[in-house]
């Protein structure tokens, strides 16, 4: 089974189902950014004692979550091991593909050193824009150095698997 060990800042842990901790990180941080809009529940206010109430804390806290319920720290490493070492510029690429962001370029646009990377992502991804969109989030916080255990109160030693 995977858990997620959430540790306080007091150094009281709790283990926790991903699934189950990227929902509530998912409601506290809409209530963060908008407190008017409604209460928030117990398990919200039980995360809070971990995360914080800073919603870039909270973002990093969920965005690690979702990466750790959709596998996708496997699929980075699959991407950063096939011979690209520069995290920042695997963002990058994630971002071009993104047909959301405004750096979104075709193919016919890229320089050809780029095309070797983009199939393995392509191929990594299955050219499907929510893993692509999540892969980017996840790679910010590296890129950011946001991403360490420490730095987000959570810690996790066990293996994971995809979370249903």
């Amino acid at each position: 089974m995977q858990l997620i060990t959430l540790t306080a800042p007091d150094g009281h842990r709790e283990r926790w189902e991903p699934c189950l901790a990227a929902n509530t990180l998912k409601q506290l941080y809409r209530y963060l950014i908008n407190p008017n809009q409604a209460t928030v529940s117990k398990l919200a206010q039980q995360v809070e004692e971990f995360v914080g109430n800073d919603p870039a804390r909270v973002r990093n806290a969920l965005v690690y979550a979702q990466s750790v319920q959709n596998g996708l720290f496997h699929k980075l490493a699959l991407i950063s091991n096939n011979g690209e070492r520069s995290m920042a510029r695997i963002f990058f690429l994630l971002r071009s593909l993104d047909k959301d962001t405004g750096i979104h370029r075709n193919i016919y646009d890229r320089p050809a050193d780029d095309n070797p990377m983009i199939a393995v992502i392509q191929q990594v991804t299955n050219r499907d824009q929510r893993t692509i969109k999540g892969l980017a989030a996840l790679a910010k916080l590296f890129v950011d150095g946001q991403l360490s255990y420490d730095s987000l109160g959570m810690n996790d030693n066990e293996q994971v698997t995809e979370c249903n």
